[in-house]
């Protein structure tokens, strides 16, 4: 890495913690823990800062913690880099805000996130589901999902 783009990944990890009310993670340039009201805030600076494409919303669930951490994968064309934000959420009320407003992108990646754990999008303008059928019962991806054993594997019967 050049002395520039040690200067530069240090000014942003200085303007997106004051301006967006953005905790940096000590070990590393590129990923902030976001407090939740800070989330759009955060996602607006990073994208007039040239990080104009969110590559990925995905979502981890800690069980024993009782939370749900979502993370943004925000990416700057021009020099590769790849900003993420963390935040977490309790499970007991598993709501963040829509990040539809800021990148396009979000509406289909927080609907997967909402098909998979159920996590809902404050603001989304169309929160369904994704991948899983509707009436589909359940939200595969959290630790606590339990799901019937199918008699079938593949086209061949079990029994």
């Amino acid at each position: 890495m050049t002395n520039n783009e040690v200067k530069t990944k240090t000014r942003l990890a200085v303007e997106i913690t004051q301006i967006a009310g953005v905790a940096a993670i000590p070990d590393t340039d590129c990923e902030y823990t976001v407090e939740a009201g800070s989330l759009i805030s955060a996602a607006e600076y990073l994208l007039g800062a040239g990080y104009e494409f969110l590559a990925d919303i995905t979502a981890v669930d800690y069980l024993a913690e009782g939370n749900f951490r979502l993370l943004y994968q925000i990416a700057n064309y021009h020099n590769g880099d790849i900003i993420t934000l963390k935040l977490d959420i309790p499970r007991e009320n598993a709501v963040a805000d829509s990040l539809c407003g800021v990148f396009a992108a979000a509406n289909w990646l927080e609907r997967e996130v909402y098909d998979m754990f159920g996590i809902k999008f404050a603001g989304h303008p169309d929160l369904r589901r994704i991948l899983m059928w509707d009436g589909y019962e359940g939200w595969p991806l959290r630790k606590d999902f339990v799901q019937e054993v199918s008699k079938y594997q593949g086209r061949r019967r079990l029994d």
